[in-house]
């Protein structure tokens, strides 16, 4: 008797062992694909989790860009054999300017070099006229010509902010920046962007934004 009874025990000791490693194979049943068991917080490796995507993949910009920033320029805005600017209008008000023309990167000191954007950029910062070259084109379907400067000389640091002068001629109607409102912000890679709140002229009066970036050279 006591020899069945153990005999007994270890049968059962043999089947409890066998159900339990059965419970513990991921291996799934007809051959399919294995499920892999369930991370736990104590685990070395946790699911991925959705965050900010990459730059660079599907749907997201990379920030390897053309030094005057990202995104596609306007047909109109092709590069030239010397620094450019492409300058886009957008004003409202007593008329409508907008559109996009390409003018020349220049600077008004002959000593400073413009041969690249980020020469253009560094010379505009340290000049004594920074701000944007006389532009003197057809904008959509206006002629215009417009020039805006900072009220300072540059001192080789980007300007941000600063108060500007200027004014723009749109079908023989000049409109002024009225004193203390146009706002000038300038970069090292060449670009830049006027604000303008409230510019004045005939019996009207024009508001809105100038902005502009570099394109560099053809080669």
């Amino acid at each position: 008797m006591r020899m069945k009874a153990l005999l007994l025990a270890g049968f059962e000791l043999g089947l409890l062992i066998t159900i339990l490693t059965a419970c513990g194979d991921t291996t799934a049943p007809n051959g399919l694909p294995a499920k892999p068991p369930t991370p736990t917080s104590g685990s070395a490796t946790l699911p991925a989790t959705s965050g900010t995507p990459v730059p660079g993949t599907t749907g997201v910009p990379g920030t390897n860009g053309p030094s005057q920033g990202n995104g596609p320029l306007p047909a109109v805005c092709a590069a030239q054999s010397v620094p450019a600017l492409c300058v886009t209008f957008n004003l409202t008000g007593a008329t409508t300017v907008t559109g996009s023309n390409w003018v020349y990167a220049e600077i008004p000191d002959a000593n400073l070099p413009d041969s690249t954007c980020p020469e253009y950029g560094a010379s505009t910062l340290e000049s004594d006229e920074p701000g944007l070259p006389k532009v003197n084109k057809v904008i959509g379907t206006e002629a215009i010509e417009a020039t805006f400067t900072a009220d300072k000389p540059g001192d080789g640091a980007g300007v941000e902010g600063a108060e500007a002068s200027g004014s723009i001629v749109i079908d023989d109607v000049t409109y002024e920046a009225e004193d203390g409102t146009a706002k000038i912000d300038l970069n090292r890679d060449g670009s830049g962007k006027l604000v303008l709140p409230r510019l004045v002229g005939g019996s009207g009066s024009l508001s809105g934004s100038i902005s502009w970036r570099c394109i560099d050279p053809k080669e």
